[in-house]
């Protein structure tokens, strides 16, 4: 209201030496209203402005009464006016949009930051662990070649995880992908590998543990479960009960229940921390095989 009696004081005051101009200080009075106010002050200012304009300054002055000049003199003004606020509403959604996409950026930039550190600290955490099995007097070859593996992987789990259709790729189809990745990564050209998944969302925090997750199960059986065997199947399923996702990753290969005191602890010293992270207990069987199971929150 303000702005629209500004608008019509610096109208009204110089009377009929602005006869021939009777809107000119209500167009902009529209436009500020619009740009400080949104579409909606604009709106009122606009509609003010118009029988305010017709009455006050329309001739005959003074009177609801029109001629045919006046009549297309406030079809002018309408269009003119309806133009204005089209245009400030476009920019004021435009400057909206751009605001969103700016937050969103920032968001995603905070969580690269998090995500680069909680990398870092994963791979200080695997050479700490990695050290400790040189202290214990492995093969110091051997180890460096299983940082380097697990790094590898990390690096092709990052590189699926962020591929700019993940969010909308089923996670059957991401799991299939991985588990393709593992495979081919290990030259295991007997080993197939089943992937059997309920409808689940996951955000990528635990989806790159589950991720994680998988591989060194994976990797632990093809390289201890079928030796001695021609073919070997690892079955992986991922199946809803109540609030929790339940993990099973089997194979048909020797058998472990998760204790040992060789160089394989390192892994399951691994597996056991994943398995923290995304808030379940571990459980080892073995019959016909190995079966992992991880029940942990959606």
């Amino acid at each position: 209201m303000a702005i629209f009696a500004a608008g019509f004081a610096l109208r009204y005051l110089p009377g009929n030496s602005l006869e021939a101009v009777p809107f000119i200080t209500l167009f902009p009075a529209i436009l500020v209203a619009a740009l400080v106010g949104g579409l909606w002050v604009g709106l009122l200012v606009a509609v003010l402005s118009f029988f305010a304009g017709w009455y006050f300054f329309l001739p005959p002055q003074n009177s609801w009464a029109i001629g045919e000049k006046g009549a297309f003199t406030l079809f002018f003004f309408a269009v003119i006016a309806g133009i204005q606020l089209f245009v400030i509403e476009a920019l004021n959604s435009a400057v909206d949009q751009l605001s969103e996409e700016r937050d969103r950026v920032n968001v995603l930039f905070r969580e690269l930051q998090h995500r680069v550190a909680n990398n870092m600290a994963f791979v200080s955490s695997l050479l700490g662990l990695q050290r400790k099995a040189a202290e214990r007097g492995a093969d110091a070859t051997a180890i460096l070649d299983q940082a380097r593996s697990r790094l590898d992987t990390m690096a092709r789990i990052h590189r699926r995880l962020y591929a700019p259709n993940i969010l909308d790729q089923p996670l059957t189809a991401y799991l299939d992908g991985l588990a393709s990745d593992i495979l081919e990564a290990s030259g295991a050209k007997n080993v197939v590998c089943v992937v059997q998944v309920d409808h689940a969302n996951l955000d990528l925090t635990k989806l790159v543990a589950l991720s994680l997750l998988i591989n060194e199960l994976m990797t632990n059986s093809i390289k201890h479960a079928f030796t001695g065997q021609e073919k070997g199947t690892i079955s992986i399923r991922l199946d809803r009960e109540a609030e929790n996702l339940v993990l099973a990753v089997h194979d048909d290969g020797l058998g472990f229940d998760g204790q040992t005191s060789s160089d394989k602890s390192l892994g399951t010293t691994i597996i056991r921390s994943l398995a923290n992270q995304l808030g379940g207990e571990l459980q080892w069987s073995k019959g016909r095989g190995t079966t992992v199971r991880l029940a942990f929150p959606a």
